[in-house]
């Protein structure tokens, strides 16, 4: 199962702290560097994946429209 966005978001801050931190080892920043950049990249595609699905909902028949993710 794919992690939540905001799971994502949390762990690659906490990737970022502990690399702001300048406590581990130029391997492990480097693994830490490739696994971050890895969840933005995840992040960017979902958000426009969710970008395109609300512009779909918005422009479907012309009219603006409260967003209602339980219909």
């Amino acid at each position: 199962m794919e992690k939540k966005f905001e799971d994502k978001v949390k762990e690659l801050e906490g990737i970022i702290a502990e690399l702001e931190n300048g406590e581990v080892s130029l391997d492990e920043s480097i693994e830490k560097y490739t696994k971050a950049m890895k969840l933005v990249k995840e992040c960017d595609e979902q958000l426009k994946n969710i970008e395109e699905k609300v512009n779909k909902i918005v422009t479907e028949d012309g009219t603006l429209e409260d967003f209602n993710p339980e219909n």
